[in-house]
């Protein structure tokens, strides 16, 4: 027979880790930016969460601007570093995931 006893794992950061990566401000109030959201079609949770700071953004005055990327090789690739390249040159702020 196997054990009683199940292991529940807590996902939240209860203290910062020596390691952890800071987090990033602007230095400013967010209204009035352009914030640039980069994602893709694979990873679609992070669909989700986008939606979610482009209403967020649009409540604090910034003004998200969304780019779906494509392949990075062949010529969607050639399209995709295309798109990137004018997108940061429009944005104030780049955010590409979540760096997990």
């Amino acid at each position: 027979m196997g054990s009683d006893t199940i292991t529940i794992l807590d996902p939240r950061v209860v203290a910062p880790r020596a390691d952890a990566t800071e987090t990033f401000s602007v230095g400013a109030p967010i209204a009035g930016k352009v914030v640039g959201l980069r994602l893709d079609r694979a990873w679609r949770s992070y669909i989700a969460v986008v939606d979610e700071w482009e209403r967020m953004l649009r409540a604090d005055g910034a003004t998200p601007a969304l780019l779906w990327v494509g392949d990075r090789v062949g010529e969607e690739g050639e399209r995709t570093r295309s798109d990137l390249d004018e997108w940061s040159r429009l944005v104030d702020i780049g955010v590409v995931g979540l760096g997990n």
